[in-house]
């Protein structure tokens, strides 16, 4: 289904836009210990967003169990059409005041024109006398269709008849409104189903984008515990020269131990990251998949500056016709308008006009009667006073309305969404432009203070400020940036084109 939903004019690869390559978020001092600033060698293929999406298309059992609706809905549609299948009815009655006994079949075959139901039935009786058809409980009898009890030839009366409704059920009756129905559920379970991939595919690229920030997020938290070990080195030495004060070596051991914290804080929240997003990467048996440390990506893609003036309400226009859940929800309405076409026409009274046409076969037993016959019946039902048609008109009524309320509020819920989601976006690239200006002025601070202190003219207390806040920065832009993604994320699912994949 992705690659319905997929929008090619939106695949950022393909933009001219794009900011230029941008330098490490954060790289330690001094200088001469640049190679550290490099990312971090990976020795497995890195882990990329579109191959989480795949996953969660083809093996998420959340889209397995949306497909088994799919297959429900399909299911009943066939039972709704197995309401025209053709029916054997068959009755035996046996009367010992006359010694006669009697067997009546029939084949019904209700067909979908104007509610009409065709059936052909052979009676045939043994007995003693003749079992004539004039009581009232077999005039009656006409209306269940299994025919008259008849003992008037040697072997038996072939009839064939019609029923047709006119007035209740001609329009529409149950076996219809319930294939209708069945059609439309099963639509609105495919439309489901797709809506339901959208929602995943949003949070299969939130956790992605989490795990890869907290990724990297580690990795700076390591190179700064790294920095203050390394320099714990130099720092020894210099005191054993007496060149450094004592205290000066405690205050780092200090500081390598809060390091260390931040460091368990950050692989801590990395591994959580890694477990939400295996609910979403599974391997060919679909079974969760912790993403190896080692797949993860050097650095955030770049970033592509919005579109400036673009036209929102457009935007709106074409996503109110291309939501999964919108035309979900219109196939709900659209059966409620069924159900309430339905439960109108059962306010009409219940007549039937009947016509059938028989041959007794064999030698008659009473030899007044004719071979052939011909009989016209005309049935009719009326409630009074119609309270449970009344009453199941209003409630379909109102069930009808308040799937259209809810219709209306689902526009208005998507209008705002794509609104803020072109909001969020922006919002997200600036904060993103402005924290990778905070890094490289951070930067600068800390390779200054750090010369300073090498000089004997600064205090290891605020080189490790300026470490941290130059840290600090580097994590605050990496988030900024993952925000970036996800707002972007977010809005091409408001729009109804799916999650655009995008390449580290």
């Amino acid at each position: 289904m992705r690659e319905a939903t997929r929008d090619p004019s939106r695949d950022t690869t393909r933009d001219t836009t794009r900011d230029p390559p941008r330098t490490p978020a954060w790289e330690p001092e001094p200088r001469e210990r640049a190679e550290e600033a490099a990312p971090k060698e990976r020795r497995g293929r890195v882990l990329t967003l579109a191959e989480v999406l795949d996953s969660v298309e083809q093996r998420d059992p959340r889209m397995e169990a949306a497909e088994l609706g799919i297959r429900g809905a399909e299911g009943q549609a066939r039972s709704a059409r197995g309401t025209y299948d053709p029916v054997l009815r068959g009755r035996a009655t046996l009367e010992p005041m006359f010694r006669n006994a009697i067997l009546d079949t029939r084949v019904e075959q209700p067909t979908p024109l104007w509610g009409m139901t065709a059936w052909v039935g052979w009676q045939v009786g043994v007995g003693r006398r003749p079992y004539y058809n004039t009581t009232l409980d077999s005039i009656l009898d006409i209306d269940d269709r299994v025919g008259s009890r008849d003992v008037r030839s040697t072997a038996g009366t072939l009839t064939a008849g019609l029923t047709l409704p006119l007035w209740r059920d001609r329009s529409i009756d149950r076996r219809r409104a319930n294939i209708r129905q069945s059609k439309m559920e099963t639509e609105r379970m495919q439309e489901a189903r797709d809506a339901r991939l959208l929602e995943l595919e949003i949070e299969a690229a939130t956790k992605y984008w989490t795990w890869v920030a907290n990724g990297l997020r580690l990795e700076i938290e390591m190179m700064l515990l790294d920095l203050a070990q390394t320099r714990d080195e130099a720092l020894q030495r210099r005191i054993e020269l007496g060149a450094l004060d004592p205290l000066a070596g405690v205050d780092n051991q200090r500081l390598i131990l809060d390091r260390e914290g931040r460091v368990v804080t950050a692989e801590r929240a990395f591994q959580q990251a890694g477990l939400e997003l295996s609910l979403y990467l599974r391997d060919a048996n679909g079974q969760p998949v912790v993403p190896d440390p080692n797949r993860l990506p050097s650095r955030l893609p770049e970033m592509v500056s919005p579109e400036a003036g673009g036209n929102i309400e457009s935007e709106i226009g074409e996503a109110l016709e291309r939501r999964p859940d919108r035309k979900a929800r219109m196939f709900l309405r659209s059966q409620a308008e069924v159900e309430l076409r339905w439960a109108k026409n059962q306010r009409a009274p219940r007549v039937e006009l009947s016509a059938w046409a028989s041959r007794y076969m064999g030698r008659p037993l009473i030899p007044a009667f004719t071979r052939n016959g011909a009989v016209v019946s005309l049935l009719f039902e009326i409630p009074i006073p119609l309270r449970a048609s009344r009453g199941q008109l209003e409630a379909t009524r109102a069930a009808a309305e308040s799937v259209a309320a809810e219709l209306r509020f689902l526009d208005d819920t998507i209008a705002v969404a794509i609104r803020d989601g072109h909001s969020a976006l922006v919002a997200a690239y600036r904060r993103a432009r402005l924290a990778n200006r905070e890094v490289e002025l951070s930067r600068q601070l800390a390779a200054s203070e750090y010369r300073r202190f090498q000089l004997g003219a600064g205090d290891l207390l605020l080189v490790n400020l300026r470490e941290v806040a130059s840290a600090d920065a580097a994590n605050n832009e990496i988030q900024a940036v993952a925000d970036y993604f996800v707002a972007k994320a977010t809005l091409e699912v408001s729009l109804g084109r799916g999650v655009q994949s995008v390449a580290p």
